[in-house]
């Protein structure tokens, strides 16, 4: 029997999936889901902080609904207290345990499924450890970047990490590099990991003709906090306006650096060249890609960079930098590597790839990220894996085995 014809039951469990305030968190997890849902029955739990809905308007954290909808998928919210600033942090997992408890048993009662798969390690992958072994069920976890280096500054929280990857049936990273880190850091076992790709949708992010501009233009996507390395660009775009006295850098995105990132735009005198356009929808991002000239990931650190991946399928040219995740997407035909935090290189990149323009096929492009990084790829490679899992076998394809992407 082959991955097509084969239907399998599954629990997907992760904080990071769009919910009925946030229509964009934890896309590459929904994508990853709506990629094998040809196979796959899921049954959907994303839990979310408990805020009340009269303090919602108060406090910057949404009310979110116990249940939502993507797509075709029912999507449930079971709310979970949390304190801010990682206050009693150690305790979060158990505390989303608590609060999934009753939707997980549901799940299980009503659809049986043979398999869980857990997205980011640390709180969902606490919490659904604990789901899963209460069920005797074998899980995947998928490590995305930030749940493991942001997790590894106190001993107890590195020491529940390992134990999510301890017990896990296969470990999936999102790159290479990301799969070594886990394995040196947290004690992810080789012959249990494998790299799996982010995807991405292809019916949003596509090529289009590009229309005349009058100045090139820039554009990032990324959350507005430090390790994605907005102010190196900033300072980039300041040492390029002297050989591109229209450059203009747009910045998709929200966070908690915005007022820095202005501030430090307009103390190099660039401001009238930055502009920051907030969080935008899938379809206004797809319309930014297209109509930029260049798309530039300035991160510091990056697990993968699925805005890399969406940025070529519209057609666009990449500029990024050797942050873990973009040197395993980028070739020489689509762009420039720079290294990272350094915005005489990120300048340096920069410049090379506009005086490349002419040199970037947009369907070339386009077609490089589908044959890697589509749907029916990706999707096809998460249901094999699904297979082995529910079927009680070892994972094949793993580091151990040389197995990467």
């Amino acid at each position: 029997m082959t991955s097509q014809e084969t239907h399998l039951t599954g629990i997907a469990f992760s904080k990071q999936f769009p919910n009925s305030a946030e229509s964009l968190r934890g896309l590459f997890v929904a994508e990853q889901v709506r990629a094998t849902s040809y196979a796959v029955s899921w049954s959907v739990i994303a839990p979310a902080p408990y805020t009340p809905r009269f303090l919602s308007r108060v406090l910057p954290r949404p009310y979110v609904s116990r249940g939502s909808r993507f797509g075709d998928l029912d999507v449930q919210h079971p709310p979970y207290h949390v304190l801010p600033r990682r206050i009693g942090y150690r305790t979060v997992g158990r505390e989303m345990a608590r609060g999934a408890r009753r939707t997980f048993g549901e799940a299980v009662r009503n659809t049986h499924p043979t398999f869980v798969h857990i997205h980011t390690l640390y709180p969902a992958g606490a919490a659904g450890r604990i789901l899963a072994r209460e069920h005797e069920l074998p899980y995947i976890v998928t490590i995305h970047g930030s749940d493991l280096y942001s997790n590894m500054k106190r001993p107890a929280w590195v020491a529940r990490l390992r134990r999510v990857v301890d017990d896990a049936a296969a470990i999936v990273c999102v790159s290479d590099s990301l799969a070594q880190d886990a394995i040196a850091m947290v004690g992810a076992r080789p012959e249990r990991t494998l790299v799996i790709p982010n995807s991405f949708d292809a019916s949003t992010f596509s090529p289009r003709p590009k229309s005349l501009r009058v100045r090139p233009t820039l554009l990032t996507v990324g959350r507005l906090v430090d390790v994605k390395g907005h102010r190196f660009l900033i300072e980039a775009v300041a040492a390029l306006v002297s050989a591109y006295p229209e450059l203009a850098l747009r910045i998709a995105g929200e966070g908690p650096e915005r007022r820095a990132l202005q501030a430090r735009a307009a103390e190099l005198d660039i401001a009238d060249h930055v502009e920051f356009l907030g969080n935008l929808t899938p379809d206004r991002l797809s319309e930014e890609y297209h109509r930029a000239d260049l798309f530039v990931l300035p991160s510091v650190r990056e697990g993968f960079g699925v805005v890399v991946v969406e940025a070529l399928a519209s057609g666009t040219p990449v500029v990024a930098t050797r942050s873990g995740g973009p040197e395993s997407i980028l070739c020489a035909q689509c762009g420039e590597l720079v290294a990272p935090g350094d915005a005489g290189e990120l300048a340096s990149g920069i410049s090379r790839a506009l005086s490349r323009a002419g040199e970037f096929d947009p369907d070339a492009l386009s077609s490089y990220v589908g044959e890697r990084y589509g749907s029916g790829v990706v999707g096809a490679r998460l249901v094999k894996l699904y297979e082995e899992v529910a079927a009680g076998r070892m994972p094949s394809a793993t580091l151990a085995e040389g197995g990467v992407q």
